[in-house]
């Protein structure tokens, strides 16, 4: 069995011990988010492969608590470029993860895509 890295963000930490505090932290970004390849007629469920694909990854990473392996996104090459040309959407999901415990578990509400390349999957801790 693998052991489970602990995230190593120092803002993680930082906020880490805000939330121990009972500070509610929030994080505003897109698990997937490239706006250069939208298709605004597109329903909510409907999304490019390569979309549904890195969202299913990151989902997964959160389900298992490998909240270490969210930061090592740029390792799936092209499937990251696709998802996030640019990685300002991604990252808040790090500082938020880096708030939690691996052991908490995670859960998902708005599951959703929209025009096709933003997944709006949301989570919450706690």
């Amino acid at each position: 069995m693998r052991a489970r890295r602990r995230n190593t963000s120092p803002r993680g930490r930082q906020l880490k011990a805000l939330r121990d505090k009972g500070v509610l932290i929030v994080g505003s970004g897109n698990i997937v988010h490239n706006l250069r390849a939208t298709r605004r007629e597109a329903g909510t469920m409907q999304a490019y492969d390569w979309a549904f694909e890195f969202d299913k990854h990151v989902a997964g990473l959160l389900e298992r608590g490998a909240l270490a392996e969210l930061s090592e996104f740029q390792k799936l090459g092209q499937l990251a470029q696709l998802a996030h040309p640019t990685h300002d959407h991604y990252l808040p999901l790090l500082h938020a993860a880096g708030a939690v415990d691996a052991k908490e578990p995670a859960r998902f509400f708005n599951t959703n895509f929209q025009s096709a390349s933003i997944s709006m999957r949301s989570v919450v801790w706690g």
